[in-house]
């Protein structure tokens, strides 16, 4: 948003998303797409902006795909799945399997997880899709990407199975 006005540079209706988390801009050919990506102070030109990703998924996939792995962060982080299909409000209308450490999950309602840091999350897979889920990750931080301890390779025993 542009303008003159005091706090039109808070309103932000584009972002930059990374190649490694790129995805076609065409949620119906990939699956998913980041819409919204606020990394890295929005890469410098809104200081102290905090880490945020939104996503719209379409289809059933994996999101690691082709490397489904758990990671850990030196921060706090939510992760929230919001289903859109206005008959069935509450619910994913899907199932979504994510990870917390060795643990699975089976997600068909709305929900926020929240992820201590330092405790590994993912993969995530979205085995069912009827209509579109929202997929929102948010931190107190300004970049994403801090690893205190190694991702977990391979992924755990279970993944992706329903």
């Amino acid at each position: 948003m542009t303008g003159e006005k005091k706090y039109a540079k808070y309103v932000i209706e584009e972002t930059v998303v990374p190649a490694l988390e790129g995805r076609s801009a065409n949620p119906k050919e990939t699956g998913g797409t980041n819409v919204i990506w606020i990394n890295d102070e929005l890469q410098g030109t809104l200081p102290n902006a905090t880490y945020m990703k939104i996503a719209l998924i379409a289809k059933p996939l994996g999101w690691f795909e082709g490397h489904p792995r758990g990671h850990v962060h030196s921060f706090d982080e939510y992760v929230a799945y919001i289903g859109t299909n206005p008959d069935k409000p509450g619910e994913l209308d899907g199932v979504v399997e994510m990870w917390i450490e060795d643990e699975k999950y089976m997600l068909t309602k709305n929900c926020a997880v929240f992820c201590p840091r330092g405790v590994y999350h993912c993969p995530v897979v979205f085995h069912e899709v009827n209509s579109p889920i929202v997929w929102i990750s948010s931190a107190p931080t300004v970049t994403h990407y801090p690893y205190p301890r190694d991702p977990m390779d391979p992924p755990p025993a279970g993944y992706g199975m329903v």
